[in-house]
């Protein structure tokens, strides 16, 4: 990795208020063990923009992702840690709304149907010719659909601009990775 990352690993109560002061981006991961629930080594995930988390999750070994609460992870890490956190920056989150996306029109089924769903997954790797900046607002999003989360929720989980988020929902849908079903 070279000096690309950031050591993490005095563990996450002291880490993560720095991360938020300093407003860090990046993926901080630590391989976990000892995780109730799950058998085995597990990695564990927490997405930070601006040095706020945004989505924390669980891999276990067969690779299905699983959504946890920050302050879960930090119990763990403080009576079982602290475990070897390392945080990968990404750039900050783009603030201009990315260029040659679906036309405007397509946006009416985001702002008329409240429950964006997965459908497919999102292979960023075909996304050629776009920023790494592009690809992790895209990313930040697509992850936080769940199914039970109404795009006002997203646009309020989402620490990006509300339009931002739009204009991410409106590329799922051209890309078929999320639906927006009729309420």
């Amino acid at each position: 990795m070279g000096n690309d990352w950031i050591d993490a690993s005095l563990g996450l109560t002291f880490s993560l208020p720095l991360f938020e002061r300093y407003r860090k981006n990046g993926l901080l991961q630590a391989e976990l063990h000892h995780v109730p629930g799950i058998r085995g080594r597990c990695k564990g995930y927490l997405h930070l923009v601006e040095g706020k988390v945004i989505l924390c999750q669980l891999e276990d070994k067969q690779g299905q992702r699983h959504q946890v609460n920050v302050a879960m992870l930090i119990q763990l890490d403080n009576e079982r840690g602290p475990f070897e956190w390392v945080l990968i920056p990404s750039p900050p989150p783009p603030q201009p709304v990315p260029r040659n996306l679906p036309s405007p029109s397509s946006m009416e089924p985001v702002l008329n149907s409240p429950i964006p769903q997965k459908i497919g997954s999102l292979d960023l790797e075909k996304l050629e010719g776009w920023t790494h900046r592009q690809k992790m607002m895209l990313s930040i999003v697509f992850d936080v659909v769940d199914g039970q989360r109404s795009i006002e929720d997203i646009k309020t989980d989402v620490p990006l601009p509300p339009n931002v988020v739009e204009e991410a929902l409106r590329i799922l849908l051209a890309l078929k990775a999320i639906i927006i079903p009729n309420p």
